[in-house]
C-alpha cells in the first residue's frame, strides 16, 4: 500500500551528522489494546504514546 505520514517532526531542529548526539534515539515500537501506538527511546528514557485524532 502507500505510505502514510502519522508522527512529523520528531527528528528535532537540525540534521544529525553524527548519530551519537542524537536528541532522541527511538528503538521499540509497540501497538497498545486500543491500537494506540508506543514509541520507546533510549538516550532519555522516553515513551510517547501516538493515538488517532
Amino acid at each position: 500500500g502507500d505510505w502514510e505520514v502519522f508522527i512529523a517532526d520528531f527528528v528535532g531542529p537540525a540534521p544529525v551528522k553524527n548519530p551519537g548526539k542524537a536528541a532522541y534515539r527511538p528503538t521499540g515500537l509497540a501497538e497498545g489494546p486500543d491500537g494506540s501506538i508506543y514509541i520507546t527511546e533510549d538516550k532519555h528514557g522516553r515513551i510517547w504514546k501516538v493515538s488517532s485524532k
